[in-house]
């Protein structure tokens, strides 16, 4: 990837967040710093909202509740949820990928995944900072707005895998269904390691 594309190119950048379907027009391997950038920023955005809603519950304690849930309510706690948003993103990603170079017409090496699907989640990581915000008016409103955004990054996810590696309609359940049920196997896994 020339450093001209990248670095003079912020359009681009507003572009995946605006649309995270022109992750699919990028130039694979070349454009791996925007994958990076995309899953990293999904990443850090959901960790802001994190602290923002463990922020507001904690103010929402009385005294009395803080010394003893205060346990619950920690540094370790919040770095186990970004981890845990790592590990989900991983193991979807992983999933989908499998499943989609098994099922699909078109095999796809890792780098350009991350490229193509990492690049996508660029809208989803200033979804989580504006539910981080939100998080300060209402926590409810807050939860909401972040249990929307995680469904909606797991159907562009799906949708993207089935278009990358050009799975045929007549397959695509079956790439789904597989994708989820390895996602859980995954995430089970790497929970059970991890936590």
């Amino acid at each position: 990837m020339s450093r001209d594309r990248f670095s003079a190119n912020p359009r681009l950048l507003l572009a995946l967040v605006r649309n995270p379907s022109a992750a699919l027009a990028l130039r694979g391997a070349e454009d791996l710093p925007l994958g990076l950038i995309g899953a990293a920023a999904s990443v850090a955005g959901f960790y802001i909202w994190v602290l923002a809603v463990q922020n507001r519950v904690e103010h929402a304690m009385s005294f009395f509740s803080v010394l003893f849930v205060s346990r619950l309510f920690s540094a370790g706690l919040a770095l186990k949820l970004l981890l845990l948003g790592l590990l989900s993103l991983l193991a979807l990603t992983a999933s989908l990928s499998a499943v989609g170079n098994r099922l699909g017409r078109r095999k796809r090496a890792w780098i350009e995944i991350v490229t193509y699907q990492g690049s996508s989640q660029l809208l989803f990581g200033a979804g989580y900072l504006v539910s981080a915000l939100a998080a300060f008016l209402s926590v409810r409103l807050s939860l909401a707005l972040t249990g929307g955004l995680l469904l909606l990054s797991l159907l562009v996810l799906v949708i993207h895998a089935l278009e990358l590696h050009e799975v045929e309609r007549k397959d695509s359940f079956a790439a789904v269904l597989l994708s989820i049920a390895g996602y859980v196997v995954l995430f089970s896994i790497g929970w059970l390691l991890l936590f």
